[in-house]
């Protein structure tokens, strides 16, 4: 996870710091930009959803831009606070992941995201 992020910040100052680029080739950085977007809304709701019980519309309302809220998200049953505020401070950075992508390009809405038990029981055991 830690490379996804390091990624996605050294993209980011690319596109800041290149003066000299064509239109192209911004157009093309831009492209590449909004492709994690989906990623980091669906990290954004699953880790404020299990950490707090609501996601970006009540945290962050202007991020979502009016998309749908997602499917089946619910807080999460901890026996340790400790852990719960981890998994919040999960939810808080990639806010700020979504903060900084969106200054950098206009991106789109929350797509609809399906974070329901039966959506995760779909996916093939490892």
């Amino acid at each position: 996870m830690a490379t996804h992020y390091i990624s996605i910040v050294v993209l980011i100052a690319f596109l800041i710091a290149c003066s000299s680029a064509t239109s192209e080739t911004i157009l093309s950085d831009v492209n590449l930009l909004e492709f994690p977007l989906n990623l980091e809304y669906l990290e954004a709701e699953f880790f404020l959803f299990g950490s707090t019980g609501h996601g970006l519309d009540k945290i962050a309302p202007e991020l979502a831009e009016g998309g749908p809220p997602p499917i089946g998200a619910k807080l999460a049953k901890f026996n340790d606070t400790v852990i719960r505020d981890i998994i919040y401070q999960f939810a808080l950075q990639e806010v700020g992941h979504l903060r900084a992508i969106k200054n950098t390009v206009v991106g789109f809405s929350r797509p609809l995201l399906d974070l329901s038990q039966s959506s995760f029981a779909k996916l093939p055991e490892s």
